[in-house]
C-alpha cells in the first residue's frame, strides 16, 4: 500500500515553451461508469480536452443543451462588439464557440477564431467585406481547439496577421499576452487579465471604459460550471474576475459560449458559491452520523454516500475536481492498494 499526503501543488506551473509536450494533472476517476476527463496538448496536435463518456453523461449534456435559445450567426452586441457564431454547436460548445470583433472604427481586434468550421471564416470575412472593415490583432483566451482551430483558415485569408496574434505561452510566431497587457483599435481598448484554472493559459480582457468583460470559457452564458484543468486555480481565477468588476463597475460579460451575461457579478457569485457548497459537501462524506471521521472511501462510494448510486456519471467530473483541489490544498489524501484508491481526511 502507498500513502500519498500531497502537501503541494499536484501540477507544476505550464513550461513557457510551447512545443514541451504537456500532460495535464489527471487524479483520475476510474470505474466501470467512469468519466475520464483528459487534457493533453502538443504542437502537432492541438486538440481539446478528450471527454470519453457513457451514454448517461451524453444524454445529460443532450438534453441540457435541448432547452438552450437560439443565437444568431451574426449579432451586433453593442456600438463596440459583434459576436460571430463559429458554426460548431455541440454538447461541450452549447450554441457553438463565441468570437468576437472588437472596436468601433475600421480597424478591429478579433478575439477567438472558433473551431476550423468553414462557415465561420465564410461569416466573418463576408461580414468584413460588407462593412468594409479588417482585423488589426487577433487575441486568443486560451489553446482549446475550439478557440484556436479556426487560425489556419485566417491566416490564409489574412496573411498579414501572422504577425498579429497574441496568447498567453504563445506557439511559435506568437505574440505572449501578460496580466494587464492593453490592446487598442482606434479608440477601443482591452485589457488582459490572466485567470488559468480552465486551462493553463486562460485569459479574460476587459472593454475599458465599457462596462464589460470577455470571460473566454471561465463563465459561460448557461450552466453553472465548467470543466477545468485545475479547481484551486479556477476558483482564484473567480476571485480575480469579480474584484475587477467590483473596481470597475463591470456589468456585462461576453462569455466564450452561451448568450451574453447581462448581470456578470451575480453570475461570478453564482459559480464561486456553487464550488464553494461542492468542496463543503464532498468533505462531509469523510464524517459520519456521530462525527467521527469515516474510514477511507473510494470515489465512487464518496458519490455514493452524497448523491446515490444514480448520479455516478454526472457528479464524477466535479467530485474529481473537487478532490484534486483539496489534495492540493493538503486536507484530504489518499491511499493505493493495488488498483484501488481510497480518500481520507487529514
Amino acid at each position: 500500500m502507498r500513502i500519498c499526503h500531497i502537501v503541494g501543488p499536484l501540477v507544476p506551473e505550464a513550461p513557457r515553451h510551447p512545443t514541451q509536450f504537456q500532460h495535464r494533472r489527471n487524479i483520475a476517476y476510474s470505474s466501470r461508469k467512469a468519466y475520464l476527463s483528459v487534457y493533453s496538448r502538443s504542437s502537432r496536435n492541438m486538440s481539446t480536452p478528450k471527454v470519453r463518456t457513457q451514454p448517461g453523461w451524453q444524454e445529460y449534456l443532450s438534453s441540457r443543451n435541448a432547452g438552450l435559445p437560439y443565437l444568431p450567426a451574426v449579432a451586433e452586441l453593442s456600438t463596440e462588439v459583434v459576436r460571430i457564431l463559429g458554426g460548431n454547436p455541440g454538447n461541450m460548445q452549447l450554441q457553438g464557440t463565441n468570437t468576437y470583433l472588437v472596436g468601433s472604427g475600421q480597424e478591429r481586434i478579433l478575439i477567438d477564431t472558433g473551431q476550423g468550421c468553414p462557415i465561420w471564416l465564410t461569416t466573418l470575412v463576408n461580414y468584413l467585406d460588407k462593412h468594409q472593415l479588417s482585423i488589426s490583432q487577433v487575441l486568443l483566451t486560451h489553446w482549446h481547439i475550439d478557440h484556436t482551430g479556426g487560425l489556419p483558415a485566417l491566416l490564409a485569408q489574412y496573411p498579414h496577421l501572422a504577425a498579429a496574434v497574441h496568447k498567453a505561452h504563445p506557439d511559435p510566431g506568437q505574440h505572449s499576452i501578460r496580466d494587464g497587457q492593453t490592446f487598442t483599435a482606434q479608440g477601443t481598448t482591452l485589457r488582459a487579465v490572466f485567470t488559468p484554472g480552465h486551462s493553463q493559459d486562460h485569459m479574460c480582457f476587459v472593454l475599458e471604459d465599457s462596462g464589460a468583460m470577455f470571460t473566454g470559457d471561465n463563465v459561460l452564458g448557461h450552466g453553472g460550471s465548467v470543466v477545468v484543468e485545475d479547481l484551486g486555480r479556477y476558483m482564484k481565477s473567480l476571485k480575480v474576475m469579480t474584484q475587477s468588476v467590483r473596481n470597475e463597475d463591470i456589468a456585462v460579460g461576453y462569455p466564450g459560449h452561451g448568450t451574453v451575461i447581462d448581470d456578470l457579478p451575480a453570475k461570478l457569485i453564482i459559480w464561486s458559491r456553487h464550488w464553494e457548497m461542492r468542496e463543503k459537501k464532498v468533505l462531509s462524506a469523510f464524517i459520519g452520523g456521530n462525527t467521527k471521521r469515516r474510514a477511507p472511501l473510494t470515489t465512487r462510494e464518496i458519490i455514493v454516500c452524497l448523491y446515490g448510486p444514480d448520479m455516478e456519471v454526472m457528479a464524477g467530473p466535479s467530485i474529481v475536481q473537487v478532490l484534486s483541489k483539496l489534495a492540493d490544498e493538503g486536507k484530504v489524501g489518499f491511499a493505493v492498494a493495488g488498483q484501488e484508491k481510497k480518500w481520507f481526511m487529514l
